[in-house]
């Protein structure tokens, strides 16, 4: 972890250069604790494939670490070692990330290590090799759990061909296909200055910090445009789809398409998703699994992304019980949409929106990934400051109003013995 972070610290100025070449910087300073975390994102991920390039972003995230021009990966693991902490690598749906956390003392360290890994890896055949080893093997372990095999059914059912639909490590398939030259182009064409955003969250002088890292990566070239991308349907590709595994549970996934964070109905729809399930409180959890002990696991999760997103209610349930949980989910959804929620209920689900996101920020590597992210989706580094408030103004108006619109066409995905 790296060190906890006061409200007086988390409301702390965030400073922001953007380099003559694209890049953008972030640095907010955190004197709590005598450490710093830095964030590299790349607007690149899953997204940005297609079906025979799949997984080469997790890929190549992997294979970055793995040595650069001058030092060999045990070289750079131990240097970040000596300044007190590691880096590591992260790929999601829409973008890719390279962290590096340690003792405030040791910025300057991390900062170039950093740049080192992001600017000049030397991709090492061999090691291409035994990642995507790895990766498969990932892969392959995915497919035996019946949630993941229900969220990539899901992700097809909702957006169809659509790059939005792609698993994120990629199919047995496509990484089996993909070569060191596959990894090489998919860096050359995405890792743009442009499109990158390195937050940084510590111990540490701001100014200092940002003149040495705007003169380290001032020398990156600008790169090209950033390649156009299909925008996803605005309906949904198919209403229903299955696969029989002879699992003990039946999982069940329900899916709506929903807007991304720019979107006005954003913030009710976070409100919504909390409400109906998010924690031992809330509807699913209690009508599913306390009253009606249909669930071994119920929930819900509602991914923030800069695009297209979704709303996805899910449950584990006995495989007898498969229909009556898919008739409760749906039940509790619609519920959503013909009843105004009540004053309680909605203040109880705001308050656990905001503690959780205030305990969320109790990190230095989590206030630095949330300034990297909030500014890579388009809404800026300072909504880290602005989302409580953004939460406490949904009404249950707002609430109902966009249940009425967004959850009203779902897709449906069952894993499971004998599913239909």
């Amino acid at each position: 972890m790296s060190g906890t972070v006061t409200a007086a610290a988390a409301a702390a100025a965030v400073h922001r250069v953007v380099l003559a070449n694209g890049l953008t910087l972030l640095v907010r300073e955190n004197p709590t604790a005598p450490l710093v975390a830095l964030t590299l994102f790349l607007r690149v991920g899953s997204r940005h494939e297609t079906a025979e390039t799949n997984g080469v972003t997790d890929l190549l995230g992997r294979v970055l670490l793995k040595g650069t021009r001058t030092r060999s990966a045990l070289e750079l693991a131990q240097a970040a070692e000596d300044a007190g902490g590691g880096i590591e690598s992260a790929t999601d749906q829409e973008y890719a990330e390279l962290r590096a956390r340690g003792l405030a003392r040791h910025w300057p360290t991390l900062l170039e290590i950093l740049h080192e890994v992001a600017t000049s890896p030397s991709l090492p055949a061999d090691e291409v090799e035994r990642e995507r080893a790895v990766q498969l093997a990932r892969i392959r372990g995915l497919e035996d759990q019946p949630f993941p095999v229900a969220s990539r059914l899901l992700g097809r059912a909702l957006f169809g061909s659509h790059p939005l639909g792609l698993p994120t490590p990629g199919t047995a398939e496509s990484v089996a296909r993909l070569t060191r030259d596959d990894v090489a182009r998919h860096r050359e064409i995405h890792d743009v200055p442009g499109r990158m955003i390195l937050s940084v969250s510590g111990d540490v002088p701001a100014r200092e910090v940002l003149a040495v890292a705007g003169s380290r990566f001032a020398t990156m070239a600008p790169g090209g445009p950033e390649p156009e991308l299909a925008p996803p349907s605005a309906r949904r590709a198919r209403e229903r789809v299955s696969e029989a595994r002879p699992t003990e549970q039946t999982h069940l996934l329900v899916g709506y398409l929903a807007p991304p964070i720019v979107h006005p109905d954003y913030a009710p729809l976070r409100v919504l998703n909390a409400l109906l399930g998010s924690g031992m409180s809330s509807r699913l959890f209690h009508a599913l699994r306390e009253e009606a002990g249909l669930a071994y696991a119920v929930g819900s999760f509602y991914p923030t992304r800069r695009e297209a997103s979704r709303i996805v209610v899910h449950i584990g349930t006995a495989p007898a019980n498969a229909r009556a949980a898919e008739q409760g989910m749906l039940r509790e959804v619609g519920r959503l949409r013909d009843e105004a929620v009540g004053g309680e209920e909605l203040a109880r689900t705001k308050t656990y929106l905001t503690g959780a996101f205030d305990l969320d920020l109790r990190t230095n590597t989590h206030q630095s990934l949330y300034l990297g992210f909030y500014e890579l989706c388009g809404v800026g580094a300072g909504w880290i400051d602005r989302y409580r408030d953004v939460i406490e103004a949904v009404t249950a108006a707002d609430v109902q109003r966009v249940a009425r619109r967004w959850l009203v066409e779902p897709s449906v995905a069952v894993v499971g013995p004998g599913a239909e």
